[in-house]
């Protein structure tokens, strides 16, 4: 049971004092089983107590050293702890439109004809697909990315960015492994274990087409001169025994006559909003 003990220490010496009866609601106690430490956050604070910030506890089950107040010299309270909510995390984008994409003779045409030119997602049209298929391998692990940053907080500003390389192997022709990253910016209210948090979400993603064959190996323009060997046999063979398991001889690109590759970019912008525990022991956002 949780008792207030600012509330009554106050109404107590009111007693004391002047004889003030003591209000029959603040004697009783307040049906909670768990609470939210507290601490001053200020520099007498000791390290053992400053970790527990934020964190939820079980009247029944003491920490080390008691509950807030309990230790010596300790000026930590206890913060009443509703057990149960509904969490949630929702990442959502933007303007991804309904443009047709690409075909993959377009893809080959352009390496063939577009000068080395670069192109963006939304000329392509293969926005939606992308990020699409990125939320559905990544999203949940960004999710508690984000979770993660808000916590480290506990209240205020949150930033968070990230970058990798994604295998997007069939999702569109020409794209295989990728760099997709971005960035979280936004808000949040750390109130009774509760996280509210809120802010925009902005991603983008960076990549070159040089595989027209769709062999999974980058070419490139053919030397008048050079020998088929080294163009097309060598190349290939080595990417053969790289899916394997065995060694290589480095990196290589197929030789064919007169194409360019081209760089494709593309970015989102969106929203993030959730209500997480701060504890991540109770969450199922998790870094």
């Amino acid at each position: 049971m949780f008792v207030d003990q600012n509330l009554y220490k106050k109404a107590f010496e009111a007693y004391v004092r002047k004889g003030t009866p003591i209000e029959l609601s603040i004697k009783q106690a307040r049906p909670t089983t768990h609470y939210v430490w507290r601490t001053r956050n200020d520099g007498k604070v000791r390290s053992s107590h400053a970790d527990r910030e934020g964190q939820v506890f079980s009247w029944d089950d003491p920490p080390t050293g008691g509950h807030p107040g309990k230790d010596y010299n300790c000026r930590c309270t206890a913060e009443p702890y509703s057990a149960e909510i509904s969490e949630f995390l929702r990442l959502s984008i933007n303007g991804l439109g309904t443009k047709s994409g690409w075909s993959s003779t377009d893809f080959v045409n352009h390496y063939f004809s577009g000068g080395g030119r670069g192109v963006t997602l939304n000329q392509i049209g293969h926005s939606q697909k992308i990020i699409s298929a990125f939320f559905d391998r990544r999203g949940e692990a960004l999710k508690g990315q984000i979770a993660s940053a808000a916590r480290s907080t506990r209240g205020g500003s949150i930033s968070y960015g990230f970058e990798n390389t994604y295998d997007m192997t069939g999702v569109v022709f020409s794209i295989s492994d990728t760099t997709i990253g971005g960035s979280f910016s936004g808000q949040s209210i750390e109130q009774n274990g509760i996280i509210e948090l809120s802010g925009s979400l902005d991603l983008y993603l960076d990549d070159e087409f040089a595989d027209p064959l769709d062999v999974g190996v980058e070419v490139d323009d053919y030397r008048p001169g050079s020998i088929l060997y080294d163009n097309i046999h060598r190349p290939l063979s080595d990417y053969l025994r790289g899916r394997a398991g065995s060694p290589t001889g480095g990196q290589q690109r197929l030789g064919v006559r007169d194409g360019k590759p081209y760089a494709i970019t593309g970015t989102w912008f969106g929203s993030v909003e959730g209500r997480i525990y701060t504890d991540p022991s109770r969450s199922q956002y998790t870094r």
